[in-house]
């Protein structure tokens, strides 16, 4: 059983941001669609990445399967990649192979699956708040906090969202706006919120927003913060858990 899929670019992305909170992830599968789960120990961030059937190049899956694979080892591999790279992963009970193809020429990884996983569990909670920011300005906004400070603070309301570093030296901010074109969309039922995060955990998903097409934060008071990227007709989901203040 296998999957092709028409850039590796998006999956090196993913497994390289997962790779820097977790040591291994999960991959599910069934015959209407891929799934890969990563979940950091200490169950602050989670990242699905979900790949529809619809948008494989080839989709090869007859029943549901989990697979449970090293990052470490399979980010070494997804870093040969090359820019028109697509991939096939290809598996057994006991291995995964990885194939990277262009322009004819391919180049065939296999790699151990590991025998024993922790499931990782589905967050379903109801935000209060969606911004839909372009992309290139939440990468531009998370590169440029990325040394200020150690926490990230979300705050906003029916017209912009305010992200700030904060550290014992001070703090900076950047506001995203309707007014400046960096929010495209804003449906706020609860302004005047205020949350923390942990800076580093929240920057393990700059790598992916890069490629975004499409991207959304869901945010409310007390809740997980929820980014949902959009690329090449997948979606990964990736939330980090508030700090206690």
């Amino acid at each position: 059983m296998g999957i092709s899929f028409g850039t590796a670019r998006l999956l090196r992305y993913v497994v390289a941001s997962a790779a820097k909170f977790s040591e291994s992830a999960v991959i599910y599968v069934s015959p209407d669609r891929f799934s890969f789960k990563a979940i950091d120990p200490s169950k602050s961030a989670l990242l699905v990445l979900t790949i529809p059937k619809e948008v494989a190049l080839q989709y090869d899956v007859s029943s549901e399967q989990q697979l449970a694979v090293n990052l470490e080892d399979l980010a070494k591999v997804f870093r040969s990649t090359e820019r028109d790279d697509s991939v096939t992963l290809n598996w057994t009970e006991s291995s995964i192979e990885v194939s990277f193809e262009r322009k004819g020429f391919s180049r065939v990884f296999t790699l151990p699956l590991a025998s024993v996983f922790e499931e990782v569990p589905e967050i379903e909670v109801e935000y209060p708040n969606t911004y839909v920011i372009r992309p290139s300005e939440l990468y531009e906004a998370l590169s440029g906090l990325k040394d200020v400070g150690d926490v990230l603070r979300v705050e906003g309301d029916e017209n912009s969202v305010k992200l700030k570093a904060e550290s014992e030296l001070g703090e900076a901010e950047i506001t995203l706006s309707r007014e400046r074109g960096s929010l495209e969309e804003a449906e706020v039922n609860q302004p005047g919120f205020s949350v923390a995060y942990t800076m580093e955990l929240v920057q393990h998903s700059r790598l992916v927003v890069r490629l975004a097409e499409r991207t959304s934060l869901r945010v409310g008071p007390e809740l997980p913060l929820y980014l949902r990227i959009e690329s090449h007709g997948c979606t990964i989901d990736y939330y980090v858990a508030p700090r206690a203040e």
